[in-house]
């Protein structure tokens, strides 16, 4: 009688997907404090260690649990230019207030691994394109200006959700991201 080898299938994209899931109803429920990566690996029907592979950390698991909740399955975008980056950004902005990456940023309550967490999506979605595009154009220090280009573009994102200006507030969304494009592009080449 010969057994029968069985082998496991692996499925890489559905073992994420259900680490992620289990991450958002785990972190929903007890918080990041309380949840642990065995209670996600369990929930989830796979292996623990799977989340360092997937995303690298409980603190990066957790921005990508609320950023996936936050994105309502949208794509993430890849932005061309300052212009378009305005433009998505005060745009969602104006639907929802400052996202959780905005709010893990600035809130005191916040830990300091999804703060780094928060930070380190920001500097590759937001500030390493527009480095990018710096260095292609020759610009000096072009690290230091994309940060302060970001900086000013999530400062005026903030301001305009929290109603700190009354003219950041009121000017229509397509005037605003022209504004900013022209100051941010001066920024970034003065």
């Amino acid at each position: 009688m010969t057994a029968t080898k069985t082998t496991r299938v692996r499925d890489a994209a559905a073992s994420r997907d259900a680490l992620l899931q289990a991450a958002q109803e785990l972190f929903g429920q007890n918080g990041f404090e309380a949840t642990t990566i065995r209670d996600i690996g369990e929930r989830a029907g796979v292996d623990a260690a799977l989340i360092a592979r997937y995303f690298g950390s409980k603190a990066d698991l957790y921005i990508a649990a609320v950023v996936a909740e936050d994105d309502d399955g949208q794509p993430v975008e890849a932005y061309d230019n300052v212009s378009e980056m305005a433009d998505v950004l005060i745009a969602r902005a104006d639907r929802r207030g400052p996202g959780p990456i905005m709010q893990a940023m600035v809130r005191s309550d916040t830990s300091a691994d999804i703060r780094v967490a928060a930070h380190d999506r920001v500097a590759h979605r937001l500030v390493e394109p527009i480095a990018a595009q710096l260095v292609a154009e020759g610009v000096e220090r072009p690290r230091l200006r994309a940060e302060l280009a970001v900086s000013a573009l999530l400062g005026v994102t903030l301001a305009r959700s929290l109603s700190w200006f009354d003219e950041i507030g009121k000017i229509p969304k397509d005037e605003l991201v022209t504004l900013i494009a022209e100051t941010i592009g001066a920024m970034s080449t003065s």
